[in-house]
């Protein structure tokens, strides 16, 4: 490879960073023209405009909140594009995305690309002040969800334009009426039954320690009567959801947890009837009511935390597609913007320079070059003119085209591969499934030695109210709950902290299908590599001629043109230090290059270099570059032993040399494959994990023991995959497999504990050591210490968290 001359290497300037964005400034935008010492840099005018838009709101406090957080996540430059967002105001749509609160105002939740830090939160919260209609705005930082209220009056699409125009582009999130209805019924009647165990407890607990220290006759008769009425709201109204899950299960045929907590709650409930209309003191309503509070607590904080956890995974709500410009006549001279989901066959479609293009078709008007890497793999971008078959998902990346659809939906080529992997994703854990078969069978042993028991003490003894306490005891404290809750409590913490990291895993089962991975397979383009074109073997031909002119007419020349090669390009001159000059009849042709006068001379760029009134001053070419800790993650991988393995639709020769790059020998590569083939290879390697970033990996992600989709793609790979990463480069990967690893390490740490609380519990009801109050009081602590064994991880696992 031939390098630089050396006095053009030397000579690299200071790199300006953007006011808004912190980016790599390659061409500086000033807010200032004309008073260039007090103007502030911009990378692009999107980052100058959402900086204007911010100081005419009176919001520019949110850069000094930005420069006070010290470290932060550097954002990406603002894309401000022109979409209004006027299909959001769709009654269908606000059907299936948006639903009312109790004051009857309209909701709706977006993600928000773009999001970074307590800057990003002031910001999005201060939005009633500048968009009419909105009663409130609130963000969960750590999901980049925004929750939006609008008066009667308002409309979803300002919002999104709004958003759209501070730099957080919007995607709204599927959330109807019915769903958040039953949502908050849930939550109000789980709050009201928790408040009515907890006001019943504490009294009845209150009246029996009165009886217990020696209150009689008329006191004690009155203490027990309140205990009754106290209780029964309790044993009843609060206690119904485990007897409604005992009878589903019995029901069924199967047997649930639910079951002996049921069972001994109606047997003490009936003994505690019994002995008070006896006149007897003791009637069990302080162990059983407080036995409903902890078991209704500790399951509410479990869902919540579960929910928590799993709701940032609710980026499966995203509808795939975006809005597109539908021809209104047929002169093609007046669009309107509608969702992707109310295409049809025969719409023509204007899509702009960068956009994605959302069914298959024919392009009818406009020559361009198309970003096919979604669906093919191949970096290189792809020219297409009229009459060319065009594919729903790929880019459009130079000129506005116009096209004729020919397939929408689920019939484009696109949606065919979406409708392969489109299969569910409620599997469970095989270890939860396991757990749940041995809780089974506890059950069944703990009713028969209950049973036992209650036969040894009554019919044998002759003491019945000793077997009933001693059955009672039995149920209470060998209720397999810690045993039953271990495992996906376990699961449920890692795949929190997963989220917040960026790491969405969509369920416990490929958390531990993971951990049986023994050989990864890794796609080229944007999971290995930048999936960007960069600049190499750059060679001067004309060596006389001036390099500072050279690079300030490359700027110049490429700095209007939307090509990948000519960003390439203009960050390789800015990286040599340069600014623009004046050109005069400036020209870009699709599939040649551009042109331009200067002082008197015509000046080029094509794909064979850089020329001057024709003769060649520069040539160079270009390559896809690969991250800088592939390398060093890929090693770790196979250090680990596990079998690494580079597939790629590229040609062999680019897969070869960043193979050699990452350290792996040709034995480990396979180039020009096909989705099809992609798959067949993983359908013939068990334990396989498929690591990609494109629908051109869609069927191999969903077929694979574990995929893994990478940044890039996320409407298309959430689907596809089972664990999709929010951060570009390899290591998550790595952190995704040491986080399976300790986690199942937990798991057989709160199953041991948990088996061996049983035993042990087992052994003191059988022995009559603990009372019915001492075993309601236990049965809880067990659940707790599962949950602290999980909160505690192991060492591997805190470090991750951090």
């Amino acid at each position: 490879m031939e390098t630089m001359p050396a006095q053009i290497a030397l000579n690299l300037p200071a790199q300006l960073a953007c006011v808004h964005c912190d980016g790599p400034v390659l061409i500086a935008i000033y807010d200032h023209k004309n008073d260039l010492e007090h103007s502030k840099p911009f990378c692009c005018h999107g980052c100058l405009t959402v900086y204007q838009i911010l100081q005419l709101q009176g919001l520019d406090q949110y850069y000094d909140i930005k420069n006070q957080m010290g470290a932060f996540r550097r954002r990406t430059p603002v894309e401000v594009e022109e979409t209004k967002y006027l299909y959001i105001d769709d009654e269908e749509f606000l059907k299936e995305y948006s639903y009312q609160n109790s004051h009857d105002d309209q909701v709706m939740e977006f993600y928000l690309e773009g999001i970074h830090c307590l800057a990003c939160l002031w910001l999005i919260e201060k939005l009633p002040l500048f968009v009419s209609h909105v009663n409130s705005s609130r963000l969960d930082l750590s999901k980049s969800v925004a929750v939006v209220t609008l008066d009667k009056s308002g409309k979803f699409s300002s919002v999104a334009q709004q958003f759209n125009q501070l730099g957080y582009r919007p995607h709204p999130l599927k959330k109807n009426q019915e769903s958040n209805q039953l949502k908050m019924k849930e939550e109000r009647q789980n709050l009201l039954r928790i408040g009515i165990a907890a006001a019943g407890a504490n009294n009845v607990m209150l009246y029996a320690i009165s009886i217990y220290v020696g209150a009689t006759d008329v006191y004690a008769r009155a203490f027990s009567i309140l205990s009754v009425l106290f209780a029964l709201p309790v044993l009843t109204y609060s206690a119904f959801p485990f007897y409604k899950n005992a009878w589903q299960s019995l029901k069924n045929k199967t047997f649930s947890i639910d079951l002996p907590i049921s069972v001994s709650l109606l047997l003490g409930f009936g003994m505690g009837l019994f002995h008070f209309f006896q006149g007897m003191e003791d009637n069990y309503f302080d162990s059983l009511t407080a036995l409903v509070f902890l078991l209704l607590l500790s399951r509410y904080f479990l869902k919540k935390i579960q929910e928590n956890a799993l709701s940032t995974q609710d980026l499966h709500y995203f509808y795939l597609g975006e809005s597109v410009l539908r021809a209104k006549n047929e002169t093609l001279t007046d669009f309107e913007e509608i969702h992707s989901k109310y295409l049809s066959v025969g719409d023509r479609l204007k899509i702009p320079a960068g956009h994605f293009i959302s069914a298959d078709g024919k392009i009818i008007r406009g020559d361009s070059y198309l970003n096919t890497s979604l669906l093919t793999g191949e970096s290189a971008p792809v020219k297409v003119g009229p009459g060319d078959l065009v594919l729903a998902g790929t880019q459009n990346v130079s000129s506005e085209i116009i096209m004729e659809a020919s397939k929408v939906k689920n019939e484009t080529r696109l949606g065919g591969i979406l409708k392969n992997v489109e299969n569910g994703r409620n599997l469970r854990a095989p270890i939860v499934e396991w757990t749940d078969i041995v809780s089974k069978y506890f059950i069944i042993v703990v009713f028969a030695l209950s049973a036992g028991l209650f036969a040894y003490h009554g019919f044998f003894h002759g003491n019945f109210k000793l077997a009933v306490e001693q059955s009672l005891v039995l149920l209470i404290v060998t209720c397999p709950c810690a045993l039953a809750l271990s495992v996906p409590l376990t699961f449920t913490r890692s795949l929190g902290k997963a989220a917040a990291q960026g790491i969405m895993i969509k369920n416990d089962a490929t958390l531990q299908k993971v951990s049986e991975v023994k050989s990864i397979f890794l796609d080229k383009t944007g999971t290995i590599t930048h999936g960007k074109m960069e600049v190499v073997n750059f060679k001067l031909v004309d060596e006389n001629f001036n390099t500072k002119k050279l690079f300030q007419l490359i700027l110049t020349l490429e700095q209007n043109s939307k090509h990948p090669a000519a960003y390439a390009l203009l960050n390789f001159a800015h990286k040599h230090g340069t600014t623009s000059v004046d050109l005069t009849d400036y020209r870009e042709t699709p599939g040649v290059g551009v042109e331009g006068n200067f002082d008197g001379k015509h000046y080029q760029i094509n794909r064979e270099g850089f020329f001057e009134d024709g003769k060649l001053i520069a040539e160079f070419s270009f390559t896809d570059t690969v991250r800088s800790d592939s390398k060093s993650i890929i090693q770790n991988l196979l250090n680990r032993n596990f079998n690494v393995q580079l597939l790629s639709g590229d040609k062999f020769s680019v897969v070869k040399e960043v193979a050699k790059v990452v350290g792996l020998n040709e034995s480990r590569i396979r180039a020009m494959l096909s989705p099809e083939e992609k798959n067949r290879i993983i359908l013939e390697t068990p334990r396989s994990m498929m690591v990609g970033d494109g629908a051109n990996d869609a069927i191999a992600l969903a077929n694979a023991h574990v995929g893994v989709a990478m940044h890039g793609s996320m409407d298309i790979s959430l689907r596809a995959a089972d664990i999709y990463l929010s951060t570009p480069g390899l290591k998550s990967v790595e952190k995704i497999i040491i986080l399976s690893q300790e986690t199942m390490k937990v798991i057989k740490r709160n199953l041991i504990l948990s088996l061996a609380y049983n035993s042990v519990s087992i052994f003191l009801a059988m022995s009559g050591k603990i009372s019915p109050l001492a075993a309601a009081l236990i049965m809880p602590m067990s659940s707790l210490t599962v949950l602290l064994s999980a909160f505690i991880g192991t060492k591997k696992l805190r470090a991750l968290w951090k």
